[in-house]
């Protein structure tokens, strides 16, 4: 029976950093019922979740081909395999949170039909994902129809009050709202590198500059620090730019900036640490 978004039943699929941010963030409502199933693990079975739950979230991981071809959705799509035939025909949405390129979810809605498929982009960082997912500066929430960003837009309202920014609007803008923002501020981190050795040549304290140049509100400091590293490392954003430029190949879009953002990563990444992260990069071929 379902619910009203006040009193929900959350089912979370996958319990990384981005799941348990969401899924303990539901919680943190006492009203909210929140059943999670990842890898094995879980105080419930997959098939539990998916029948108490109304509303699911799909948070699993979205590698990148270790050959830089573009984005790996085989683990997305064997959850929606196992899911989708389950709540066909019912109320209950399907929402993707993980990472997906455009046009992701709306090829599961094709391939899917009768299942009430949307897609909500997360944008926490990896050291306060908690804390960013209950206090966030916007929610996107990419639907069919509107019926479905209505009822996910009061769960959010419900969890954040009614001052939080909601965006409503479909899966692929959704979904390319989150390429976005992680090429831009990729290429801000490889902005502030060319800076940095810049400043270097000529002996001018890089800090200094960086701090004048942050008080401008329309810069800011954000992603402007150079690190030992050098670029930028960790899983969302390599995985992300590899995903990105992946499918501009396919769709024959010239991405010539963010091509070279990504050729300067290469070159001046001391570690690549992507290579080892978990769920960052599927080494078997394509």
């Amino acid at each position: 029976m379902i619910t009203s978004e006040a009193m929900a039943k959350i089912g979370i699929i996958g319990y990384g950093i981005v799941g348990k941010a969401v899924g303990d963030g539901f919680a943190s409502k006492k009203t909210n019922q929140v059943y999670w199933y990842s890898r094995g693990k879980g105080p419930w079975t997959p098939e539990e979740v998916v029948e108490k739950s109304e509303f699911l979230f799909v948070c699993v991981p979205t590698p990148m081909f270790s050959d830089g071809s573009g984005i790996d959705l085989s683990i997305i799509n064997n959850v929606v395999k196992f899911v989708a035939p389950k709540i066909k025909g019912t109320k209950k949405i399907l929402t993707i949170k993980s990472t997906v390129v455009p046009g992701t979810t709306a090829g599961l809605a094709k391939k899917y039909p009768g299942v009430n498929f949307a897609m909500n982009p997360e944008f926490l960082t990896e050291k306060n994902a908690p804390k960013d997912f209950l206090k966030p500066d916007r929610t996107v929430i990419g639907v069919m129809t509107p019926a479905i960003g209505k009822r996910l837009a009061n769960l959010y309202q419900n969890l954040y009050g009614k001052k939080t920014k909601i965006f409503v609007t479909d899966t692929q803008t959704a979904e390319m709202v989150k390429y976005m923002c992680n090429a831009y501020l990729a290429t801000k981190v490889i902005f502030a590198n060319e800076m940095y050795d810049f400043a270097a040549k000529l002996k001018i304290n890089y800090n200094k500059v960086l701090e004048m140049v942050a008080a401008d509100p329309r810069i800011g400091s954000a992603h402007l620090k150079v690190t030992k590293e050098r670029g930028f490392g960790g899983k969302c954003f390599p995985k992300d730019m590899v995903a990105f430029l992946g499918l501009a190949r396919k769709l024959k879009v010239d991405m010539s900036v963010i091509n070279t953002v990504w050729a300067k990563n290469l070159k001046i990444r001391r570690v690549k640490d992507w290579e080892t992260i978990k769920g960052a990069v599927n080494h078997k071929q394509k």
